[in-house]
């Protein structure tokens, strides 16, 4: 089904008309970032409007790729802006209680070490404790927010989203659908991590080459996201259509 999914993701044209500008707008961020380093006075502007304009890429091409999925139930702009003002705003409470559970198992005192590394030098290389460390909370943190948000999608709704949650839960085909796009993700990102100590590799042909790779995953992330969503419209419209089966 990824295959039929990434036929129709590429069969809107919108989406690589928006993807091209999301390029453009990632090298007019790298270029005013720069300026703001240089402390020129334009830079801190246009990295503002830059980044923005990422953003909202983001939002319209997540609006494109959902609003055809289900041509019997069109979406209206509108609505799906202020679905995902709303999913925001729940994502935000629940990274935090997410945070709060993982706590006990992660450490105060490691914590304490993350933060205290921030601090004093956030480019300075981190030991392989608080990389390992720096990984599950990614891992684990990823995951749940991979599984989730697709549900939500799906329904545009949070409180359908959660209704549908046990189903999903109960659903094998769904899990692996939901976490395969965050785990082609997370791999590369693993395999950097381990690397980042080693100047050399990091420096090498086979460092630039995940750079670019983690950097196109990056920039194409709300593709693999939706697949999810794909999925369980495809599996609710085959349900509808022959209920017996199901």
């Amino acid at each position: 089904m990824f295959k039929e999914y990434l036929q129709y993701v590429f069969s809107r044209g919108q989406v690589r008309s928006i993807l091209f500008t999301r390029s453009i707008l990632f090298l007019f961020i790298g270029i005013t970032y720069i300026a703001m380093l240089n402390g020129e006075a334009t830079g801190s502007g246009g990295f503002m409007i830059s980044f923005l304009g990422l953003i909202m890429t983001f939002v319209f091409n997540g609006y494109v790729i959902r609003s055809g999925m289900d041509p019997k139930k069109p979406v209206d702009f509108g609505n799906y802006f202020v679905f995902l003002f709303l999913l925001a705003i729940f994502l935000i409470v629940f990274v935090f209680l997410l945070f709060i559970l993982m706590e006990p198992f992660i450490g105060s005192q490691n914590l304490e070490i993350l933060k205290k590394q921030e601090e004093a030098d956030p480019k300075a290389p981190f030991s392989p404790e608080l990389i390992r460390l720096s990984l599950i909370i990614f891992f684990v943190m990823g995951s749940a927010l991979y599984y989730i948000i697709p549900i939500f999608l799906s329904k545009l709704s949070i409180l359908k989203g959660l209704r549908e949650l046990p189903n999903c839960l109960r659903d094998p085909d769904y899990f692996v659908a939901s976490l395969s796009p965050f785990v082609i993700l997370f791999f590369p990102i693993l395999l950097r991590a381990l690397i980042s100590n080693s100047k050399e590799m990091m420096d090498s042909f086979f460092g630039q080459i995940l750079s670019i790779i983690i950097f196109f995953l990056i920039m194409t992330a709300d593709i693999y996201l939706q697949y999810p969503t794909y999925y369980l419209l495809k599996k609710e419209k085959k349900s509808e259509e022959d209920p017996i089966s199901n």
